[in-house]
Order: structure tokens, then C-alpha cells, then sequence
């Protein structure tokens, strides 16, 4: 016999973790983020309870609290979360025809990334028309530190989310040309920001070079990265400005599919 819905929700259900629920989906509609007392106040539940599920979240980082504010919102780790799960197919869908435009006009693998806590994932590829290419795997996870997925990305973020994430590196040296500080990577985020793409120098793999810009939503949130990968000596210093401007080209054609206005 199934059981009703009543009887699942009497008997089944689990009172803190449907009260953690109800705070996520409530700090979902308040994007600016609620005290303590406002949560409390709009659900109805106790201060114990709520300051205990609230913690206890925090520290998991699926939420953050602003000290000074003392508003409660949603972490990048959350955000990211309904990405891969909401929109990554959305967003592979709507890119596989322009990386592979991208892939026969430049030869070269394309790869399309995102920012998945404090590493990078690869949601998809399309290989190089040549013979010798780099192949990684779906699901493959990447550096930020020395990847331009996560530079692409982590530039254009705000620095409200993009700080806890970098503060999070260790930005382990990878090769000889790994840029192995936080001081000398928000540089080179500046950089990326001012180019509107990102260089990866043979900075996790040497000997192999990346040129890499964002994609943003509707909002004009970076929610992912489109990259060509190459041999450095198919892909040298000297094409990389050309090369990037065509790759900012058509990562901002998959944003304007994702319903971004360019500005």
C-alpha cells in the first residue's frame, strides 16, 4: 500500500532539515540577504533553531554572514550548486554549436568550464582538428589559480563572492610558470577584467597554452568559461591577443543565447 502524502510528511519527514530547507529557499528570494530576526520573524520558527541550522550551514559554506551587516545570504557554493544542477545542460546545450564553430575556425580543442567551489569542472569539449590535441574528460576538475576558466571567471565575479573563493587557494606551483601568490593572481585578474579574456601561460601543464573568456546570464554573472587549449608552439605569444578577441567573441555569443544584454 503507498502511503499517503500526509502520512509521508508525518511520518517521514526530518523538522530540522525541512526548516534548513525553508531558510535556503526563503534567502533564495532575498538576494541582499536577512538578519537572524528577519529570518525568525518570516518563518515563524525559534531563535535556537534557527540560530543552530543557520550556523551549522555557514559552516558548511552553503551560506555566508556579512559581520557588519549581519545579513545571512546564500554562498557561492550554493549558487554553484543550482548551476550544475539546473543549468549545466542548459548552458552545454546552447554552447556545442559555437564551440564547435569556434573549434573549425581556430583548429584548436575548445573546452567550456565551471567554477564548482574552490576548483574548476569541464562540463564539455570539442577536440582539435589536429592530430596531436589535449583530451580530458567530462567532469575533469581544474586549478583556479592557474587555469583560464578560473581566472575568466573569478575576474568578472563580485568581489563579495569572489573573495572567500580566492582566500580558499593555496595556489600550489604547477610548473615553472604557475603564479604561485595572491597578491600577483588579483593582478592578473585585473588584467583579465581590462582584456575581457584570460592567458594560461603553461601554467598547469607546461608546454601547453590556454586562451579563455566568460559567459554570463541574463544577470551579467560570469557563470562559465569558453577556452582553446593548444601545444605552445600552435598556439604561441604572439597570437595570443588576436586569439583571444575571437574567443571573446564567441563566448559573448553563448552569453547573449543565456540572455545576456551586452553593455
Amino acid at each position: 500500500m503507498i502511503p499517503e502524502k500526509e502520512d509521508l510528511k508525518s511520518n517521514y519527514n526530518v523538522p530540522n532539515l525541512e526548516r534548513g530547507l525553508q531558510i535556503i529557499e526563503l534567502l533564495a528570494t532575498h538576494p541582499k540577504g536577512l538578519t537572524l530576526t528577519e529570518i525568525i520573524q518570516t518563518l515563524d520558527v525559534t531563535k535556537s533553531s534557527a540560530f543552530r541550522i543557520t550556523n551549522t550551514l555557514i559552516f558548511k559554506n552553503y551560506l555566508q554572514k556579512n559581520e557588519t551587516t549581519k545579513k545571512i545570504t546564500l554562498s557561492r557554493k550554493m549558487l554553484t550548486l543550482g548551476i550544475s544542477s539546473m543549468n549545466e545542460q542548459s548552458i552545454v546545450e546552447l554552447s556545442i554549436d559555437i564551440m564547435r564553430a569556434l573549434r573549425d575556425e581556430l583548429k584548436e580543442s575548445v573546452m567550456l568550464g565551471v567554477v564548482l567551489g574552490e576548483t574548476g569542472t569541464i562540463l564539455e569539449q570539442v577536440s582539435s582538428s589536429f592530430p596531436v590535441k589535449l583530451f580530458v574528460e567530462q567532469g575533469t576538475r581544474f586549478h583556479l589559480h592557474s587555469s583560464v576558466g578560473g581566472k575568466s571567471i573569478l575576474a568578472f565575479m563580485p568581489e563579495e563572492d569572489a573573495k572567500p573563493i580566492i582566500d580558499g587557494i593555496s595556489f600550489t606551483k604547477l610548473t615553472n610558470n604557475t603564479i604561485t601568490s595572491k597578491k600577483a593572481f588579483k593582478e592578473e585578474l585585473l588584467q583579465v577584467k581590462q582584456k575581457g579574456y584570460a592567458i594560461d601561460n603553461g601554467e598547469d601543464i607546461q608546454g601547453i597554452h590556454c586562451i579563455g573568456a566568460p559567459i554570463f546570464n541574463e544577470y551579467g554573472y560570469p557563470v562559465a568559461c569558453l577556452w582553446i587549449t593548444a601545444p605552445h608552439g600552435r598556439l604561441p605569444h604572439e597570437e595570443f591577443e588576436a586569439k583571444g578577441k575571437i574567443i571573446l567573441r564567441y563566448a559573448l555569443e553563448i552569453s547573449l543565447k543565456l540572455g545576456y544584454i551586452a553593455r
